[in-house]
């Protein structure tokens, strides 16, 4: 388990791994990340489980070993964090808030630690985003840069250099 705790800031954020207990939370907060209205969901839920099988199916065969991890905020799941760690890199393939713990710091806290991580590493950091997304703004601050070839796509590669731990 990794705490994140920040002077100054009153909430604990911490992160555990996913464990099989969290696989209902997991489905339904794969539904509300994807923005699946929970009454279609409720109707069919072989469509939502037939695109969480598909989303699974893809970070084993791409990224094998990846791990998810659940964001907890004093003790309490508000979203998660599937990486991947490489040979010269580490890779966030999902991350994840609940909307109503958007916007208060939170997933700057969470970036912030796992590019500590990397640094400590020194590995690099990389995600995909949506170009719409608004934390692309975020990842930008934090030193990501759009991959070459990239800087038209609809979806862009974002690469964090490792910086060396003092």
């Amino acid at each position: 388990m990794t705490e994140i705790k920040t002077a100054g800031t009153p909430a604990e954020l911490r992160r555990r791994a996913a464990n099989t207990g969290d696989e209902p939370w997991l489905r339904q907060f794969f539904a509300l990340l994807r923005g699946l209205d929970p009454a279609l969901t409720a109707l069919c839920p072989a469509l939502l489980e037939q695109q969480w099988q598909l989303q699974q199916c893809a970070f084993a065969s791409h990224y094998p070993g990846a791990r998810t991890e659940l964001i907890l905020l004093e003790g309490d799941p508000i979203g998660l964090v599937t990486l991947h760690e490489g040979a010269t890199a580490i890779r966030i393939l999902e991350l994840g808030l609940d909307p109503s713990h958007r916007g208060q710091g939170l997933g700057e806290r969470l970036l912030t630690e796992i590019i500590r991580e990397a640094d400590a590493r020194d590995q690099a950091v990389e995600l995909a985003v949506m170009r719409h997304n608004p934390a692309l703004r975020l990842y930008q601050r934090l030193g990501f840069q759009v991959l070459p070839g990239d800087e038209d796509a609809v979806q862009v590669q974002m690469r964090r250099p490792a910086h060396h731990a003092d």
